[in-house]
Protein backbone atom coordinates (compact mmCIF):
# COMPACT_ATOMS: atom_id res chain seq x y z
CA UNK A 1 0.00 0.00 0.00
CA UNK A 2 1.54 2.94 -0.99
CA UNK A 3 1.14 5.92 1.53
CA UNK A 4 -0.84 8.13 -0.80
CA UNK A 5 -3.39 5.17 -0.71
CA UNK A 6 -2.62 5.34 2.92
CA UNK A 7 -4.10 8.75 2.77
CA UNK A 8 -7.26 7.50 1.57
CA UNK A 9 -7.37 4.03 3.06
CA UNK A 10 -7.03 6.31 6.73
CA UNK A 11 -9.60 8.99 5.52
CA UNK A 12 -12.42 5.96 4.41
CA UNK A 13 -11.56 3.97 7.62
CA UNK A 14 -12.82 7.26 9.87
CA UNK A 15 -15.39 7.64 7.76
CA UNK A 16 -16.39 4.32 7.77
CA UNK A 17 -15.89 4.56 12.13
CA UNK A 18 -18.16 7.33 12.27
CA UNK A 19 -21.19 5.57 10.39
CA UNK A 20 -20.82 2.33 12.27
CA UNK A 21 -19.82 3.01 15.56
CA UNK A 22 -23.04 5.29 16.72
CA UNK A 23 -25.55 2.54 16.31
CA UNK A 24 -24.47 0.68 18.81
CA UNK A 25 -24.29 3.84 20.93
CA UNK A 26 -26.48 4.05 24.48
CA UNK A 27 -27.11 7.50 24.98
CA UNK A 28 -27.12 8.35 28.71
CA UNK A 29 -29.47 10.94 30.57
CA UNK A 30 -28.13 14.65 30.15
CA UNK A 31 -26.64 16.23 32.82
CA UNK A 32 -26.00 20.00 33.54
CA UNK A 33 -23.59 22.05 34.05
CA UNK A 34 -22.34 21.86 37.63
CA UNK A 35 -18.66 21.64 39.49
CA UNK A 36 -17.19 17.89 40.41
CA UNK A 37 -15.49 17.31 43.03
CA UNK A 38 -13.15 15.58 41.39
CA UNK A 39 -11.97 13.73 38.31
CA UNK A 40 -8.78 11.01 37.71
CA UNK A 41 -8.69 9.48 34.47
CA UNK A 42 -8.05 5.81 33.81
CA UNK A 43 -7.32 5.61 30.47
CA UNK A 44 -6.83 8.55 28.34
CA UNK A 45 -7.05 8.29 24.43
CA UNK A 46 -4.34 10.80 22.65
CA UNK A 47 -6.33 12.36 19.33
CA UNK A 48 -3.54 14.04 17.93
CA UNK A 49 -3.71 16.32 14.91
CA UNK A 50 -2.05 15.19 10.91
CA UNK A 51 -0.05 18.10 10.30
CA UNK A 52 0.44 19.58 6.99
CA UNK A 53 4.56 18.20 7.08
CA UNK A 54 2.84 14.59 7.86
CA UNK A 55 0.77 14.62 4.75
CA UNK A 56 3.16 15.73 2.53
CA UNK A 57 5.65 12.96 3.33
CA UNK A 58 2.99 10.14 3.11
CA UNK A 59 1.59 12.12 -0.06
CA UNK A 60 5.04 12.20 -2.03
CA UNK A 61 6.92 8.89 -0.34
CA UNK A 62 9.51 8.05 -2.59
CA UNK A 63 11.41 11.52 -2.01
CA UNK A 64 14.26 12.44 0.22
CA UNK A 65 13.96 15.06 2.42
CA UNK A 66 15.90 17.58 0.15
CA UNK A 67 13.87 16.41 -2.47
CA UNK A 68 10.40 16.67 -0.80
CA UNK A 69 11.61 20.50 0.34
CA UNK A 70 11.94 21.49 -2.98
CA UNK A 71 8.80 19.48 -4.15
CA UNK A 72 7.37 21.77 -1.68
CA UNK A 73 9.34 25.19 -2.13
CA UNK A 74 8.42 24.52 -6.03
CA UNK A 75 4.64 24.40 -5.19
CA UNK A 76 4.67 28.15 -3.38
CA UNK A 77 4.47 26.60 -0.26
CA UNK A 78 6.74 27.55 2.89
CA UNK A 79 9.01 23.92 4.11
CA UNK A 80 10.58 25.46 7.03
CA UNK A 81 6.86 26.77 8.17
CA UNK A 82 5.38 23.30 8.06
CA UNK A 83 8.30 21.66 9.76
CA UNK A 84 7.93 24.43 12.55
CA UNK A 85 4.08 23.83 13.16
CA UNK A 86 4.47 19.89 13.23
CA UNK A 87 7.63 20.21 15.84
CA UNK A 88 4.75 22.59 17.52
CA UNK A 89 2.53 19.57 17.57
CA UNK A 90 4.71 16.94 18.47
CA UNK A 91 5.96 19.02 21.59
CA UNK A 92 2.42 19.66 22.92
CA UNK A 93 2.05 15.35 22.28
CA UNK A 94 5.33 14.57 23.73
CA UNK A 95 4.78 17.24 27.17
CA UNK A 96 0.85 15.32 27.74
CA UNK A 97 2.40 11.87 26.89
CA UNK A 98 4.95 12.46 29.93
CA UNK A 99 2.72 14.08 32.43
CA UNK A 100 0.47 11.08 31.82
CA UNK A 101 3.70 8.67 32.32
CA UNK A 102 4.23 10.76 35.42
CA UNK A 103 0.51 10.35 36.84
CA UNK A 104 0.91 6.38 36.33
CA UNK A 105 -2.25 7.32 33.88
CA UNK A 106 -2.83 4.46 30.52
CA UNK A 107 -3.07 6.28 27.46
CA UNK A 108 -3.23 5.53 23.87
CA UNK A 109 -2.19 7.82 20.97
CA UNK A 110 -4.54 8.12 18.06
CA UNK A 111 -4.85 10.08 14.83
CA UNK A 112 -6.82 10.51 11.37
CA UNK A 113 -5.25 7.42 9.55
CA UNK A 114 -5.11 4.81 12.25
CA UNK A 115 -8.01 5.92 14.73
CA UNK A 116 -10.27 3.22 15.79
CA UNK A 117 -13.69 2.90 17.82
CA UNK A 118 -12.25 0.76 20.33
CA UNK A 119 -9.90 3.36 21.42
CA UNK A 120 -12.92 5.82 22.09
CA UNK A 121 -14.64 2.96 24.06
CA UNK A 122 -11.59 2.36 26.25
CA UNK A 123 -11.14 5.67 27.26
CA UNK A 124 -12.95 7.40 30.40
CA UNK A 125 -11.13 10.94 29.01
CA UNK A 126 -10.76 11.94 25.27
CA UNK A 127 -7.54 14.96 24.71
CA UNK A 128 -7.58 16.12 21.42
CA UNK A 129 -4.14 18.09 20.32
CA UNK A 130 -4.39 20.59 17.76
CA UNK A 131 -7.05 22.69 16.69
CA UNK A 132 -11.12 22.62 16.32
CA UNK A 133 -10.63 19.98 13.29
CA UNK A 134 -9.23 17.27 15.89
CA UNK A 135 -11.55 18.53 18.58
CA UNK A 136 -14.87 17.67 15.73
CA UNK A 137 -12.75 14.28 14.75
CA UNK A 138 -12.85 13.24 18.64
CA UNK A 139 -16.23 14.71 19.25
CA UNK A 140 -17.70 12.75 16.09
CA UNK A 141 -16.93 9.26 17.87
CA UNK A 142 -18.43 10.02 21.09
CA UNK A 143 -21.95 8.72 21.01
CA UNK A 144 -23.05 9.31 24.90
CA UNK A 145 -23.35 12.23 27.14
CA UNK A 146 -20.64 10.88 29.62
CA UNK A 147 -17.59 11.05 27.91
CA UNK A 148 -15.84 13.90 28.61
CA UNK A 149 -13.17 15.71 25.84
CA UNK A 150 -10.86 18.27 26.30
CA UNK A 151 -8.90 20.02 23.79
CA UNK A 152 -5.35 21.19 23.92
CA UNK A 153 -3.85 23.99 21.42
CA UNK A 154 -1.25 23.24 19.84
CA UNK A 155 -0.55 26.20 18.16
CA UNK A 156 -2.71 28.99 20.03
CA UNK A 157 -0.26 31.43 17.48
CA UNK A 158 -1.68 30.31 14.86
CA UNK A 159 -4.73 29.17 15.57
CA UNK A 160 -7.74 30.42 18.00
CA UNK A 161 -9.16 26.80 18.59
CA UNK A 162 -12.47 28.35 20.18
CA UNK A 163 -13.12 24.53 21.15
CA UNK A 164 -9.59 24.08 22.76
CA UNK A 165 -8.97 25.12 26.29
CA UNK A 166 -6.89 28.52 26.82
CA UNK A 167 -3.76 29.05 25.36
CA UNK A 168 -1.70 29.22 28.64
CA UNK A 169 -2.70 25.36 28.88
CA UNK A 170 -0.65 24.69 25.83
CA UNK A 171 2.24 24.94 27.44
CA UNK A 172 1.20 24.09 30.82
CA UNK A 173 0.06 20.32 30.65
CA UNK A 174 0.83 19.23 34.01
CA UNK A 175 -2.02 21.83 35.01
CA UNK A 176 -4.86 20.71 33.30
CA UNK A 177 -4.31 17.34 34.95
CA UNK A 178 -3.85 19.35 38.67
CA UNK A 179 -7.50 20.89 37.94
CA UNK A 180 -8.87 17.72 37.16
CA UNK A 181 -7.54 15.69 40.40
CA UNK A 182 -8.73 18.69 42.29
CA UNK A 183 -12.19 19.27 40.72
CA UNK A 184 -11.63 23.04 39.74
CA UNK A 185 -13.47 22.18 36.53
CA UNK A 186 -16.66 22.21 35.27
CA UNK A 187 -18.42 20.17 32.51
CA UNK A 188 -19.92 21.87 29.86
CA UNK A 189 -22.95 20.39 27.97
CA UNK A 190 -22.81 21.51 24.23
CA UNK A 191 -26.03 20.67 22.04
CA UNK A 192 -25.41 18.62 18.87
CA UNK A 193 -27.98 18.48 16.02
CA UNK A 194 -29.26 15.20 15.16
CA UNK A 195 -30.94 14.44 11.44
CA UNK A 196 -33.53 11.91 10.52
CA UNK A 197 -34.25 11.70 6.90
CA UNK A 198 -37.67 10.76 5.42
CA UNK A 199 -38.53 9.84 1.85
CA UNK A 200 -36.99 8.73 -1.11
CA UNK A 201 -33.32 8.34 -1.92
CA UNK A 202 -32.51 8.35 2.09
CA UNK A 203 -30.04 5.30 1.98
CA UNK A 204 -27.69 6.14 -0.79
CA UNK A 205 -23.97 6.15 0.03
CA UNK A 206 -22.60 8.70 2.05
CA UNK A 207 -19.44 11.16 1.14
CA UNK A 208 -16.63 12.65 3.31
CA UNK A 209 -15.64 15.93 2.17
CA UNK A 210 -11.94 15.32 2.47
CA UNK A 211 -12.01 12.59 -0.24
CA UNK A 212 -10.00 13.48 -3.00
CA UNK A 213 -12.02 10.85 -5.07
CA UNK A 214 -15.20 13.48 -4.35
CA UNK A 215 -13.48 16.18 -4.80
CA UNK A 216 -11.97 15.60 -8.52
CA UNK A 217 -15.46 14.38 -9.48
CA UNK A 218 -14.50 10.96 -9.37
CA UNK A 219 -17.16 7.98 -7.30
CA UNK A 220 -16.75 7.47 -3.73
CA UNK A 221 -14.52 4.66 -3.53
CA UNK A 222 -16.60 3.96 -0.04
CA UNK A 223 -18.25 0.49 -0.50
CA UNK A 224 -22.41 0.30 -0.11
CA UNK A 225 -21.97 -2.60 2.54
CA UNK A 226 -19.99 -0.01 4.70
CA UNK A 227 -23.99 1.69 4.97
CA UNK A 228 -25.22 0.75 7.98
CA UNK A 229 -28.70 -0.68 8.51
CA UNK A 230 -29.83 1.55 11.66
CA UNK A 231 -33.20 0.61 12.00
CA UNK A 232 -35.45 -2.65 11.51
CA UNK A 233 -36.73 -3.35 8.14
CA UNK A 234 -40.26 -1.66 8.29
CA UNK A 235 -38.58 1.60 9.42
CA UNK A 236 -35.96 1.39 6.47
CA UNK A 237 -38.88 2.29 3.46
CA UNK A 238 -39.81 5.52 4.77
CA UNK A 239 -37.07 6.57 7.59
CA UNK A 240 -33.63 6.52 8.88
CA UNK A 241 -32.03 8.24 12.22
CA UNK A 242 -28.40 9.21 10.51
CA UNK A 243 -25.83 7.60 12.75
CA UNK A 244 -23.98 11.13 13.30
CA UNK A 245 -24.59 14.45 15.69
CA UNK A 246 -23.66 18.03 14.50
CA UNK A 247 -21.30 20.32 16.91
CA UNK A 248 -20.89 23.05 14.87
CA UNK A 249 -23.48 22.57 12.01
CA UNK A 250 -25.22 21.17 9.50
CA UNK A 251 -25.00 22.71 5.70
CA UNK A 252 -27.39 21.91 2.92
CA UNK A 253 -27.17 22.79 -0.41
CA UNK A 254 -25.67 22.09 -4.25
CA UNK A 255 -22.69 20.69 -3.97
CA UNK A 256 -21.57 23.11 -6.76
CA UNK A 257 -21.65 26.81 -5.49
CA UNK A 258 -22.57 28.83 -8.15
CA UNK A 259 -25.77 26.34 -8.42
CA UNK A 260 -29.16 27.95 -6.90
CA UNK A 261 -30.31 25.48 -4.48
CA UNK A 262 -34.10 25.17 -3.63
CA UNK A 263 -35.37 23.82 -0.49
CA UNK A 264 -38.97 24.21 1.29
CA UNK A 265 -38.60 25.02 4.86
CA UNK A 266 -41.13 24.00 7.79
CA UNK A 267 -40.25 25.60 11.36
CA UNK A 268 -40.96 24.06 14.81
CA UNK A 269 -44.34 23.09 14.70
CA UNK A 270 -45.24 24.99 11.57
CA UNK A 271 -47.70 22.70 8.73
CA UNK A 272 -46.85 24.65 5.89
CA UNK A 273 -43.58 24.62 3.87
CA UNK A 274 -41.62 27.76 2.60
CA UNK A 275 -39.97 27.35 -0.56
CA UNK A 276 -36.76 29.29 -0.70
CA UNK A 277 -33.79 30.06 -3.14
CA UNK A 278 -29.91 30.49 -2.24
CA UNK A 279 -26.62 29.37 -2.30
CA UNK A 280 -27.87 26.72 0.52
CA UNK A 281 -28.88 27.03 4.35
CA UNK A 282 -26.44 26.47 7.51
CA UNK A 283 -28.09 25.21 10.94
CA UNK A 284 -25.96 25.98 13.67
CA UNK A 285 -25.58 24.95 17.46
CA UNK A 286 -24.23 27.71 20.27
CA UNK A 287 -20.89 26.10 20.22
CA UNK A 288 -21.27 26.79 16.15
CA UNK A 289 -22.43 30.37 16.56
CA UNK A 290 -18.74 31.60 16.61
CA UNK A 291 -18.14 29.49 13.47
CA UNK A 292 -19.39 29.44 9.92
CA UNK A 293 -23.02 30.78 11.04
CA UNK A 294 -20.93 33.99 12.40
CA UNK A 295 -18.86 34.35 9.43
CA UNK A 296 -21.97 34.26 6.85
CA UNK A 297 -24.11 36.99 9.44
CA UNK A 298 -21.40 39.16 10.06
CA UNK A 299 -21.13 42.57 9.19
CA UNK A 300 -18.60 44.27 7.80
CA UNK A 301 -17.62 48.59 8.88
CA UNK A 302 -18.02 49.26 5.23
CA UNK A 303 -21.90 47.62 4.97
CA UNK A 304 -22.35 49.47 8.32
CA UNK A 305 -21.29 52.95 6.74
CA UNK A 306 -23.69 52.06 3.49
CA UNK A 307 -26.69 51.31 5.38
CA UNK A 308 -26.33 54.42 7.81
CA UNK A 309 -25.65 56.61 5.20
CA UNK A 310 -29.33 55.52 3.47
CA UNK A 311 -31.12 55.64 6.66
CA UNK A 312 -29.98 58.96 7.55
CA UNK A 313 -27.92 60.75 5.39
CA UNK A 314 -27.63 63.92 6.82
CA UNK A 315 -25.73 62.23 10.21
CA UNK A 316 -21.94 61.67 9.86
CA UNK A 317 -20.13 59.22 11.98
CA UNK A 318 -16.72 58.56 12.93
CA UNK A 319 -14.96 55.60 11.68
CA UNK A 320 -14.23 54.35 15.07
CA UNK A 321 -18.51 54.63 15.82
CA UNK A 322 -18.96 52.51 12.51
CA UNK A 323 -16.60 49.78 14.32
CA UNK A 324 -17.74 49.82 17.72
CA UNK A 325 -21.47 49.15 15.75
CA UNK A 326 -20.15 46.34 13.84
CA UNK A 327 -18.46 44.57 16.86
CA UNK A 328 -21.24 44.96 18.36
CA UNK A 329 -23.80 43.35 16.25
CA UNK A 330 -21.02 40.40 15.20
CA UNK A 331 -20.71 40.09 18.97
CA UNK A 332 -24.36 39.49 19.17
CA UNK A 333 -24.65 37.15 16.68
CA UNK A 334 -23.02 34.29 19.31
CA UNK A 335 -25.32 32.49 21.94
CA UNK A 336 -24.86 29.52 24.50
CA UNK A 337 -23.08 26.12 23.70
CA UNK A 338 -26.17 24.30 26.04
CA UNK A 339 -28.63 26.59 24.35
CA UNK A 340 -31.55 23.96 23.18
CA UNK A 341 -31.93 26.06 19.85
CA UNK A 342 -30.64 25.50 16.72
CA UNK A 343 -30.33 28.99 14.84
CA UNK A 344 -30.44 28.58 11.13
CA UNK A 345 -29.54 31.51 7.91
CA UNK A 346 -30.06 31.03 4.49
CA UNK A 347 -27.28 32.26 2.78
CA UNK A 348 -27.48 34.72 -0.33
CA UNK A 349 -31.18 34.27 -0.34
CA UNK A 350 -32.49 35.61 -3.55
CA UNK A 351 -35.07 37.92 -3.82
CA UNK A 352 -37.33 39.59 -6.53
CA UNK A 353 -40.36 40.66 -8.01
CA UNK A 354 -40.86 36.91 -8.91
CA UNK A 355 -39.53 35.34 -6.02
CA UNK A 356 -40.30 37.50 -2.84
CA UNK A 357 -38.94 36.17 0.95
CA UNK A 358 -42.60 34.76 2.36
CA UNK A 359 -43.29 37.13 5.07
CA UNK A 360 -43.95 34.19 7.81
CA UNK A 361 -40.18 33.09 7.25
CA UNK A 362 -37.14 35.22 8.46
CA UNK A 363 -33.62 34.97 6.83
CA UNK A 364 -31.93 34.14 9.89
CA UNK A 365 -33.65 33.26 13.22
CA UNK A 366 -33.91 30.31 16.07
CA UNK A 367 -36.13 27.43 15.75
CA UNK A 368 -36.37 24.01 18.11
CA UNK A 369 -37.19 21.65 15.23
CA UNK A 370 -36.59 22.33 11.28
CA UNK A 371 -38.06 20.43 8.60
CA UNK A 372 -36.40 21.01 5.24
CA UNK A 373 -37.81 19.17 2.11
CA UNK A 374 -35.33 19.34 -1.18
CA UNK A 375 -35.87 20.31 -4.10
CA UNK A 376 -32.26 20.16 -5.64
CA UNK A 377 -30.40 17.84 -8.13
CA UNK A 378 -27.07 17.60 -6.62
CA UNK A 379 -27.21 18.72 -3.30
CA UNK A 380 -25.58 17.55 0.06
CA UNK A 381 -26.42 17.27 3.75
CA UNK A 382 -23.21 18.05 5.71
CA UNK A 383 -22.52 17.81 9.55
CA UNK A 384 -19.66 20.41 10.40
CA UNK A 385 -17.95 20.27 7.25
CA UNK A 386 -17.01 16.34 6.49
CA UNK A 387 -19.03 13.76 6.73
CA UNK A 388 -22.87 14.06 4.26
CA UNK A 389 -24.98 12.82 2.63
CA UNK A 390 -26.84 13.47 -0.88
CA UNK A 391 -29.96 15.26 -0.38
CA UNK A 392 -32.06 15.75 -3.59
CA UNK A 393 -35.58 15.74 -4.56
CA UNK A 394 -37.86 13.46 -2.20
CA UNK A 395 -36.09 13.57 0.14
CA UNK A 396 -36.93 15.62 3.59
CA UNK A 397 -34.51 16.03 6.96
CA UNK A 398 -35.66 16.46 10.35
CA UNK A 399 -33.73 18.69 12.76
CA UNK A 400 -34.16 18.49 16.27
CA UNK A 401 -31.69 18.74 19.44
CA UNK A 402 -32.12 16.39 22.79
CA UNK A 403 -30.20 16.59 25.87
CA UNK A 404 -29.17 13.03 25.54
CA UNK A 405 -27.08 13.81 22.36
CA UNK A 406 -25.21 16.35 23.80
CA UNK A 407 -21.69 16.41 24.69
CA UNK A 408 -19.49 16.72 27.45
CA UNK A 409 -16.99 18.94 27.63
CA UNK A 410 -14.76 20.32 30.14
CA UNK A 411 -13.98 23.58 31.27
CA UNK A 412 -11.00 24.69 33.89
CA UNK A 413 -11.63 26.92 36.89
CA UNK A 414 -7.88 28.09 36.99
Amino acid sequence: MTNLCTIQWGIRRTFFLLQSSSIIAKYSQFMDIRKESNFIPKHVLIVSKVSRFEFEHLREPNLNERQLKLRILERGSDYDEMLINHEKNKAVEIQVINTLKRLNIDYKVTNRLIIEQTQFDWADLVVAIGGDGTFLLGANLIHDNKKPILGINSDPNSSEGYLMLDRYYSTNIERIFELLISGQFEYIMRTRIRVTLQGEGIWSQPFHMHEKSRISGQKSSLKSQQIPSLLNTKSIKNERKLPWLALNEIFIGESLSARTSSLEICLDDEKQFRKVKSSGICISTGTGSSSWYKAINSLTSQMVKDILHVAMPTNNYSDEEIDKICCKFNDSLQFSSDDSRMSYVIRDIILNDIWPLPKSIKPRAFCNKLVIRSQCYDAGLVFDGGIGVPFNVGTVAVLETHPKDALRTIKLSD
